[in-house]
């Protein structure tokens, strides 16, 4: 691939070259102007290699129509280059021409990415790709699935339709001092309609915006370990979350940490198990947090990254006491939940299938690719859960609502109703608190989602619920049923702040009695 910079550093990482595109197979069917892709799925091309390139794949639905004087039929499609290691994506488009006989070759560009972990030189990539065309049916009810797909999307207008709502002064604040060249899209979700910003690149608005995927990171643990244990929770009852770890998983610690550790104490990030200080006055949830940390990241079989999440100290608390943020417990809850499904429902039961077949899809999201770790044979097994899931920012705002709605959707109960209130603060249970104290509050966590007070406009605190993720990634719940998604790609100390986001909500529909 071309890339800019040309040199890029590291060029090669985990023995895989990342300038290099992975050998895909891409199936698609045309219909009308539709280009619908069979594989909606991570296509985990690169991490599967021992060498070659590095990347993994993920196309959406994309467009096909014809040039006056041309014999040929043009098509072009929503291109991200990601990694089953990480959990950015670097968009772009492609393109190619075909007939009803051959393809021409595919030429591609990715134009904005969210923040990487490793790969930290920012870049761009393009190419010209050699194809081949194979014919072949299309995957039976492919056509009429997409039609349902796209009949459930939100509708959508312009973020800038709430402009003359708020007021110039709120709505051109709402991302604070946070540096708008970091800014990928962001989204207003009020009364079931979707107000988007564009997708702004440094070559103009990214194609096929809506259909674009995007790296999360953190968000996933919200998304992903915050729904499963409430779908959990409605199909078994909540006594899931007083299931002990050490009852799903081979604990191989070299202490006894983990004897007590419940799923609800490694969801509020309190197992009392980790690195750090001991320093709890104020506490820093960060303190500890990188420590070992590359060792569990670049483990992407199933056995060796639980193994290592086991290698962490014990400390002088117990569970249940100390927020202490790590993604390797994260991951962890998924494991346990996981093998906690199995347990229940069958040794073919899978966390992130039942996630996709009993809430997302239900809800109108069909398609809900993730990273799962990769076994030596190239059999795909747990879904990482502390990061990885790749949505939509239409997704993002379906599920967002699924939990302002309470768990119900369109009159059924996906959802624990009493333990998805506690999620959003709507009973009297309360997290763990964290941090200085500050005049109205402290900020707490709970169930693997933050929460921060605010005070709205006529003078009353509110809780802002929030999902989060590196990069600067916020999806908001806001007391008023409205949601606010960014998707951006911030770097080093620079923040994402929520209060301008707060503030819109607050005009639109106000807080204060």
């Amino acid at each position: 691939m071309q890339t800019e910079p040309a040199e890029l550093d590291p060029r090669r990482f985990m023995g895989r070259d990342t300038k290099r595109f992975p050998d895909v197979s891409l199936g698609f069917v045309a219909e009308g102007r539709d280009l619908i892709p069979w594989n909606r799925n991570l296509i985990v091309a690169g991490t599967r290699t021992e060498a070659g390139s590095y990347w993994d794949v993920l196309v959406g639905p994309g467009t096909v129509w014809a040039e006056p004087g041309e014999a040929w039929s043009r098509a072009a499609f929503p291109l991200q280059l990601a990694s089953s290691v990480e959990n950015e994506t670097y968009n772009g488009v492609a393109t190619f021409a075909f007939n009803d006989r051959d393809v021409s070759g595919v030429r591609f560009q990715t134009v904005t990415q969210g923040r990487p972990y490793f790969l930290v030189q920012r870049r761009l990539m393009w190419g010209q790709l050699a194809a081949e065309f194979a014919p072949g049916s299309a995957p039976a009810g492919a056509i009429e699935a997409f039609a349902a797909e796209k009949a459930r999307r939100l509708p959508l207008r312009p973020i800038s339709d709430l402009r003359p709502r708020v007021g110039d002064a709120v709505f051109d604040a709402m991302h604070g001092d946070m540096n708008t060249a970091n800014m990928v899209t962001a989204a207003f979700l009020v009364r079931d309609t979707l107000y988007a910003a564009d997708c702004p690149t440094p070559f103009g608005e990214l194609p096929f915006c809506r259909e674009q995927r995007f790296g999360i990171w953190s968000v996933t643990k919200s998304t992903g370990n915050t729904v499963a244990a409430l779908r959990l929770a409605q199909r078994y009852g909540r006594e899931v979350l007083e299931e002990r770890v050490a009852d799903q998983l081979n604990v191989t610690a070299e202490h006894d940490g983990w004897e007590d550790v419940r799923f609800r104490d490694v969801l509020n990030m309190a197992t009392g198990v980790g690195e750090g200080s001991t320093r709890t006055e104020p506490n820093n949830t960060g303190d500890g947090y990188l420590v070992g940390y590359d060792d569990w990241y670049t483990a992407i079989s199933m056995d060796e990254r639980i193994r290592q999440v086991f290698r962490a100290s014990n400390h002088p608390w117990g569970p249940g006491e100390v927020v202490r943020y790590r993604d390797q417990d994260a991951f962890l809850i998924g494991a346990a939940m996981d093998a906690y499904l199995k347990h229940r429902a069958g040794p073919e039961a899978d966390l992130w299938q039942m996630l996709e077949d009993e809430v997302y899809r239900p809800i109108g999201v069909p398609h809900a690719p993730t990273n799962r770790l990769v076994e030596p044979d190239g059999s795909l097994t747990l879904p990482q859960m502390s990061q990885g899931y790749y949505p939509t920012v239409d997704d993002l705002a379906k599920i967002a609502r699924l939990l302002q709605n309470g768990g119900n959707h369109e009159g059924e109960r996906l959802l624990h109703a009493e333990l998805t209130a506690e999620v959003l603060y709507r009973t009297d249970v309360r997290g763990i608190t964290f941090g200085p104290p500050v005049d109205i509050g402290q900020p707490s966590y709970y169930l693997a989602v933050w929460h921060q007070n605010y005070a709205g406009e006529g003078g009353c605190v509110v809780d802002l619920t929030r999902m989060s993720g590196w990069g600067g990634h916020r999806v908001v719940l806001f007391p008023n049923g409205i949601v606010a998604i960014r998707i951006s790609k911030v770097t080093g100390s620079e923040a994402s702040p929520v209060e301008g986001l707060a503030a819109v909500a607050d005009r639109l529909d106000p807080f204060c009695p």
